[in-house]
């Protein structure tokens, strides 16, 4: 209903000047907090990110993570909230095709496995061999490359 009423425009300018400010910031030194991760802080910048989120039809979680930094939540510590904020509107977005949904049960077991596997590799290495620091740029980079995508597809 927010979408109707509000120009796409508008919805666009604040994303695009949300990314480049949290791609920004992803690039910069985190200062160390008094009192570490600030929880009101991070669930005040939920809301917003999730609205505008499903104002444009992408994931919250694409703009949880790289807020959970600048409010004090180390790198990892972030993505791993991140993922399971994920799940629940992942889920819940599954849920109305299910009905009407066909499924080849030997493609379904091999995905799930596949990315049980990888997410599992995925985790340990990165936990091992890269520092949250690279972790951080990446995300930045992934974020500027993945909405260039975006405005790249509106206009094709």
């Amino acid at each position: 209903m927010l979408a109707n009423v509000i120009e796409p425009t508008a919805i666009w300018a604040v994303y695009l000047v949300s990314v480049c400010y949290l791609a920004y910031r992803l690039f910069r030194p985190v200062e160390e907090r008094p009192g570490g991760e600030n929880y009101r802080a991070a669930l005040a910048w939920a809301v917003p990110i999730s609205v505008l989120s499903g104002l444009l039809g992408v994931g919250p979680g694409f703009l949880l993570m790289p807020t959970l930094v600048p409010v004090g939540f180390e790198i990892k510590k972030a993505a791993a909230i991140n993922a399971v904020a994920v799940t629940l509107p992942s889920f819940s977005a599954l849920m109305p095709h299910l009905p009407t949904a066909q499924w080849d049960p030997g493609l379904t077991v091999v995905l799930l496995v596949a990315g049980a596997v990888g997410a599992f590799v995925g985790a340990r290495l990165t936990s091992l061999y890269v520092p949250g620091e690279r972790i951080k740029q990446m995300f930045g980079v992934l974020i500027v490359v993945m909405t260039g995508y975006k405005i790249v597809t509106l206009f094709t």
